[in-house]
This record gives C-alpha cells, structure tokens and sequence, in this order.
C-alpha cells in the first residue's frame, strides 16, 4: 500500500521543512512572551490546581498531565494572539499542533521525528479540514477544528496505524464546530485564548483512547451528520495534492490577523504623514462580511483591553499613528490603557465596502490631512508569501524580552538549533533539547 501523501516529515520540501521550522520557533518563542500575560498565569494556575503531572510546560517550573499541559503551552502561545494564520483556512495551527506533539512526545518518551511527522500531520490536516467545511456561522475554525487535528498530531507521534490515526479523529467529532466559539470574540472575552487549547485537549484524549482499541463513527467526515455531509470525501483524500502548512503565515503583528493588511497600509501612510495633530480622518476600507464586521466596528472599551484592541482596526491605527508603533511592546506596556489612543480611534472609520471574501484579504487605508491634502495606500495581506529567518528573528527576540529572557538573541538562536536537530535528536535528546531552549528565565 503506498504511503499517504504530507503524514511525513521526509515527504515534505526542503521549503516547507523550513517553513515548519520557523513555525516551531514563532510557536515557542510566543510561549515565552505568553508567560508576561495576566490571562495565561490565571490560566496555568488554574491548570496547576487540578492537573499536576509530569509534562513539563516550556518557560516555567510547572509540570502537568498531558491533557492540562497542552491547554497550558497552548495558552502561552496565543496569549498575545500573534500566532500563525493560514490565510484561506483561516485557522491558528501552531496553538493547537506544537501543544499537542510536545505534550504526547513527553507522555511516550517519543523521538524527534515522531514529533516532526505530528507536526506535518497536524497543521495539514487542521488546514484542510478548514478548507473543506468552509465558514460556519459562528464558528471558529481553530477551536471547531483543532480537536481532531491534535487527535492526529498525538496518535502520529506515538506511531498508531493509520486505521487508528483515524479513529483518533473520529472521536473527536464531539468536540467540532460547536457555533458558540465566536461569542468569546464578540463579548471580547480572554476565553479565546483559551480555546484552541481545549480543543486539542479533547483531541490528544481521543487519541489516548484510539491507541486502546476504541473507534470513532465511519461518517465522521461525509456522514449524514459528518464535518462534510454528503461529499464523498475519504481520509486518504484529506492529504492529496501540495502540503498545507506552506500557506501558514508567521504574523508580523499581535493582533487578530483580519486587521493586518489595514495595518500594513497605515504604516506606509505614517511614514508619509506621521503627525497625528496634522491628520484630520482616517477611512479604512475592508472586504464586507462578518469576519471583517468584528474588527471593523467602531472602537469601544468593554473592560477586557487587551481583546478590545486586537480586534478593533481603529485602536490599532491610532496606536500606530499616536506612538509610532504598534507592536507586543504596545499591548504588554503601558497603551492600553492611554486615552490619547482612545480619542484618536475616533476619528478612525473603517468602510465594509470591498468584496466579500472567503478568505483574508487586503485593505485600503485613506488619509486626509488639516490642510486638505489626501493621500491613499493599499496593501495585500502581509506575511502571506511566507516568512524568512531574519524577520522571524526580529519577532522571536521581541517575544522573548517581553518574557524576561535574560539574553533574547541568545535564546533565539537556541530555539533555532533545537528546530534545526529536530528530526535526528533521540528521545532524551530532545526531552533535554527542549528543557535547556526553553528554561526558565532566572533573575
């Protein structure tokens, strides 16, 4: 029987091996800049009272059971909501793939290339099921989805047979699409940052309970009440064609990644006209549409900021144009709470007047000056073409000064050698790879 196509790391590219490694070293990286939230340590503390183990959650002294260990690290990484985005799918994959292979890797004592293989495994399959179910009304695709990848991700690190891999999915059927997800982003409540970590919680469960024999529902996918009812599609069919992990874009900003092309925009805007006393209106213009409606709205503080203003293109722009950034620095100091940001987010409107589009696109962002001069710029969605070491670099160093890493650059280029090793390290290797590039700061 021929092998399934994107289970492997060895069936990849060289260019999508390497864009799996830098997925690896954002995901970690973030976990460390995740450790300065408020949100995660109620988070982990709350983990900690009831699931005490003997998975070790990156960047701290906690160690956990799997199940709570992989809600923990997923927290960390999305605790900023700078992870990864594929574009068309729509979904986070690393808050629900890297949790899930490190937690079932310490569970089994697993190697480097069984992690590597559930990585390949994970971030493809949440994609493309993403792909296919397409949006749901009310649905987060990370969080109705992630279950059964990360069931994938765990049963392919511990080396299941493909009939057991699916079952593994299969079982986590109970835990899909469920329509409430995107209330938490509508109430601008922190339960979205913990989502995708339940989700994968469910998943590497399933998985445990696949690998002793108990099996899902055959028509978890074109069943009569399957993700895809009626379609026909088969398991072997969800790994065909080009790997979907090679269109996971690395965020260049901390923010809900339907905002960044206005912000993109803006920046070239500001580099134009950087006096804010000097700008009269801004007008964004995004694609019409519910997704784009949650972060076009105008700008109102609900009491949770951190969620108030990574989901509002008009805070974003104020910051950018008021500070002259808008970074990890300007949600973990002191601006979210500056009223000079508040004031100028309302001469900021955003226009849902572009097409509808199924996946995320581009952004118009005009400007009109005190004196009448009006200017205009136009950006794609930045990131989508991929990412390169030197910019992850920049990014990674940031997140790890954010999490009081006493030498960033230094760190940096640890997480990067323990992604280089990955596929050839044993398993205490790689239980001592990751224990030293992913230490706990220390005064």
């Amino acid at each position: 029987m021929a092998e399934i196509p994107n289970r492997r790391w060895t069936q990849l590219t060289d260019h999508d091996r390497e864009q799996l490694r830098l997925l690896l070293v954002d995901a970690l990286a973030l976990a460390a800049a995740g450790t300065a939230s408020q949100d995660a340590q109620r988070v982990l503390a709350g983990l900690a009272a009831v699931g005490r183990g003997e998975v070790r959650v990156p960047w701290t002294d906690l160690r956990l059971s799997a199940p709570a260990a992989v809600v923990a690290i997923s927290t960390l990484i999305h605790a900023w909501d700078f992870d990864d985005t594929h574009d068309e799918a729509v979904v986070h994959t690393a808050s629900v793939v890297v949790p899930t292979v490190l937690a079932a890797a310490a569970t089994a004592g697993a190697n480097g290339a069984s992690v590597a293989d559930g990585l390949v495994t994970g971030v493809h399959l949440l994609s493309r099921l993403a792909r296919i179910t397409g949006p749901r009304t009310g649905v987060i695709r990370t969080a109705g989805l992630g279950s059964l990848a990360a069931a994938a991700a765990a049963a392919t690190v511990w080396g299941l047979p493909d009939a057991e891999v699916e079952h593994a999915v299969a079982l986590s059927l109970g835990a899909a699409l469920a329509p409430g997800t995107r209330q938490a982003v509508v109430d601008g409540s922190v339960a979205k940052r913990i989502q995708p970590g339940l989700a994968a919680q469910f998943g590497i469960t399933a998985a445990a309970l696949a690998a002793q024999g108990v099996e899902g529902p055959s028509g978890w996918l074109s069943g009569d009440f399957g993700l895809a009812p009626g379609s026909g599609v088969r398991w072997d069919d969800l790994f065909t064609g080009d790997f979907e992990g090679r269109w996971v874009a690395v965020k260049p900003y901390p923010a809900c990644r339907y905002t960044h092309a206005a912000l993109a925009a803006a920046e070239s805007l500001r580099d134009r006209h950087p006096r804010w006393d000097e700008v009269e209106q801004v007008r964004v213009h995004v694609p019409e549409g519910s997704a784009y409606s949650l972060v076009a709205r105008p700008y109102q503080d609900r009491g949770v900021p951190l969620v108030d203003a990574q989901f509002s293109i008009p805070w974003q722009l104020a910051a950018l144009w008021v500070t002259g950034r808008y970074d990890l620095t300007t949600l973990h100091g002191g601006d979210l709470g500056n009223p000079d940001i508040a004031a100028a987010a309302a001469r900021i409107t955003v226009a849902q007047d572009l097409p509808e589009s199924s996946v995320m696109t581009g952004a118009r962002v005009e400007v009109r000056t005190t004196d009448g001069t009006r200017a205009a710029a136009e950006a794609p969605m930045p990131g989508a073409g991929g990412t390169t070491w030197a910019a992850l670099t920049r990014k990674a160093g940031s997140c790890l000064l954010v999490g009081a890493h006493t030498d960033p650059a230094r760190g940096v280029a640890e997480l990067r050698q323990l992604a280089d090793r990955l596929p050839g390290l044993d398993a205490p290797a790689l239980a001592a790879a990751l224990d030293h590039s992913t230490a706990t700061p220390r005064p």
